[in-house]
């Protein structure tokens, strides 16, 4: 064990690890049986993200304020009036999803573009594009903080997604956007530096075919089309820019939403 993690854990601590790791159990309950952890206040505010809850007993857990996203739940996994889930983030999965949430840890974690699209490839050639999949890439989209991480997200996604999928993608890619927009003026304290940003979002979309990205880039083309024809008008020049950017995702979002509602009419 590394020496400096050692140094702040406790005898208690390391009783804990040691049976945990000599143990063979594989149910949740149980293993927290042998940690001697308390599952009445242990596990409250605690990021429990993608967890195995398979099988386990949870009766008596108190899981307030948790995250529970993810965590993976069965027939056989006993939730009662004694397992306390106030305040909770929970978005249970089903045992089969397991495998696809342990492949998506690895698309999330990922450090680097490329083994981000790797990631995405895997998970697509084992499991291909099913709801399931497109739920979990649309989720792990709307939580990301870079651009870069965005885009791959984008460009695995279907070309016409809708409803709470779409709502989703255009308000994380509105935020990474303008995330990306200020660390470039930020760097250099003028905007014009933010021109170099919008080109490298603009040449990622243009190679995007069949993807959530590619209705962004068409939306975008769109938009550049209309104002350079006022531009022309004006006698001013067309240049890209953010709010060009952003107004492309807002119009996937209002295109999609007015042709819903008409086939309702």
């Amino acid at each position: 064990m590394n020496s400096l993690v050692e140094d702040w854990l406790t005898d208690e601590d390391r009783r804990s690890i040691a049976a945990v790791l000599a143990s063979k159990a594989l149910r949740f309950d149980r293993l927290i049986e042998i940690s001697g952890l308390d599952p009445k206040e242990d596990f409250k505010h605690s990021n429990l993200r993608r967890l195995n809850f398979c099988g386990a007993d949870l009766r008596g857990f108190d899981f307030t304020g948790s995250d529970l996203r993810g965590s993976a739940v069965d027939e056989r996994t006993i939730i009662d009036d004694t397992t306390i889930l106030e305040g909770a983030e929970i978005d249970w999965v089903t045992e089969r999803d397991i495998q696809i949430v342990q492949l998506m840890q690895e698309v999330q974690t990922a450090s680097t573009s490329q083994q981000r699209r790797k990631a995405l490839e895997t998970l697509e050639k084992k499991f291909g594009k099913t709801d399931h999949v497109i739920s979990f890439v649309v989720n792990a989209a709307a939580e990301v903080t870079t651009i870069d991480a965005y885009l791959d997200f984008a460009d695995f996604l279907p070309s016409g997604l809708q409803g709470q999928h779409l709502t989703k993608l255009c308000d994380a890619g509105v935020r990474a956007v303008t995330k990306k927009m200020s660390k470039s003026r930020a760097r250099t304290g003028r905007a014009t530096t933010t021109i170099f940003a919008v080109s490298a979002i603009v040449d990622r979309l243009a190679v995007a075919e069949g993807s959530f990205a590619s209705d962004w880039f068409k939306s975008l083309a769109e938009i550049i089309d209309a104002d350079t024809m006022n531009d022309k008008l004006s006698g001013t020049s067309v240049n890209i820019n953010q709010r060009q950017i952003v107004a492309a995702l807002d119009a996937l979002y209002v295109k999609k939403a007015l042709s819903s509602n008409s086939r309702k009419a």
